[in-house]
């Protein structure tokens, strides 16, 4: 995957210093295959971005930004599920669980937070105040539910798949494995890096958009 590292700052190690900036994208690739897994890989990037986002709004109970964080994530879903059922298979699926059999998006670092924020924030908000924000967060479940459909219909996660219990948390070790298969690395991370990278991926995403 010829992408750059997505640097997100870690909780223990605060945004210092100023960081190398030159690390553009490259055009997505012509192969129909190595495409799809640019897009796998990049499309997480977007949710990775989309999903710190949201949950900084949500922390403030800003509706308006969390709305926003919600759809981008369900576009970047889209996007990253654009592939067929049969490259999904062949190509994306068989790379995550070389990574591990029970590979899963439950281990992601950056989503973990947000259904408690959710709730936090809707019990603030009361009802109709926080009627954009369930409307979004539906919208974002009608999206994920719209790309398992297509791309494992009628099929186990790999989570599922592997009879581990799907309720349990993730390890710190799984949580690194999901980082390392989507070319993520956590620490100090300056704020203009920070910008420049959500710049980057979603320039890259839009002209990879027909």
């Amino acid at each position: 995957m010829d992408l750059p590292v997505l640097c997100l700052p870690a909780a223990t190690s605060p945004c210092r210093g100023c960081c190398d900036l030159r690390e553009p994208v490259g055009p997505p690739p012509a192969d129909p295959v190595a495409r799809a897994v640019h897009r796998w890989v990049l499309g997480h990037h977007g949710a990775f971005l989309a999903w710190r986002f949201l949950a900084d709004a949500l922390r403030r109970n800003d509706v308006r930004c969390a709305v926003l964080g919600y759809d981008t994530y369900s576009s970047m879903l889209e996007y990253s599920g654009s592939c067929t059922r049969e490259v999904y298979e062949e190509a994306i699926r068989p790379l995550m669980t070389a990574a591990h059999p029970a590979f899963s998006g439950r281990w992601a670092r950056d989503y973990e937070p947000i259904p408690a924020l959710l709730r936090t924030a809707r019990a603030a908000l009361g009802r109709e105040r926080a009627a954009p924000l369930t409307a979004a967060s539906r919208r974002n479940l009608l999206a994920h539910q719209a790309v398992v459909r297509k791309l494992v219909p009628g099929g186990p996660s790999l989570l599922r798949g592997s009879g581990r219990d799907v309720h349990a948390p993730p390890t710190d070790h799984e949580r690194d494995l999901f980082d390392e298969f989507f070319l993520v690395s956590r620490g100090p991370c300056c704020e203009r890096r920070y910008r420049a990278q959500v710049r980057r991926v979603f320039a890259a995403i839009l002209v990879d958009v027909p």
